[in-house]
């Protein structure tokens, strides 16, 4: 039977310099992975905080470069859990119990801070969708050769 609960767990650590040590998406009820725990590790190791958040979708997804549409999903929904995470960290959104990321704990000390926050996927999905990358807002995208002309 299914669970009603279909929130992830975000778990991200920063260096003393902002920037990401790790991260994890995981889901809370039984703590499986999103895909992989960490599938952008590769891409995420060392990057601050604010280049993830300032980065281009485009760009990004040619980096990884996902071979099929289920793949691109999973790699999306890392990416924009990631930025969600990271823009309550850096003070740009609140983290608060009923926000789309809220803050379940956070520790700081001299190798950096840790943050485990709570998503809730509907969000998360809504942003995968509306990123169609075509301009339509849609969720669906053009053929390569003609996007954003």
């Amino acid at each position: 039977m299914p669970c009603d609960d279909v929130t992830e767990v975000l778990r991200i650590e920063l260096d003393p310099d902002d920037r990401v040590r790790a991260y994890e998406l995981s889901k809370r009820t039984c703590g499986r992975a999103v895909g992989e725990r960490s599938l952008l590790a590769e891409w995420t190791a060392g990057r601050a905080a604010t280049e993830v958040l300032a980065a281009d979708i485009d760009a990004f997804l040619q980096a990884l470069a996902p071979t099929d549409e289920a793949e691109e999903f999973l790699v999306l929904k890392h990416f924009f859990a990631l930025r969600m995470g990271l823009a309550v960290l850096v003070g740009r959104e609140p983290g608060g119990a009923t926000d789309p990321c809220a803050v379940a704990s956070l520790a700081h000390g001299p190798e950096g801070i840790e943050l485990i926050a709570h998503l809730r996927v509907e969000v998360l999905t809504e942003q995968i969708r509306s990123c169609g990358r075509c301009g339509k807002g849609c969720g669906t995208r053009r053929p390569a050769a003609t996007a954003h002309q």
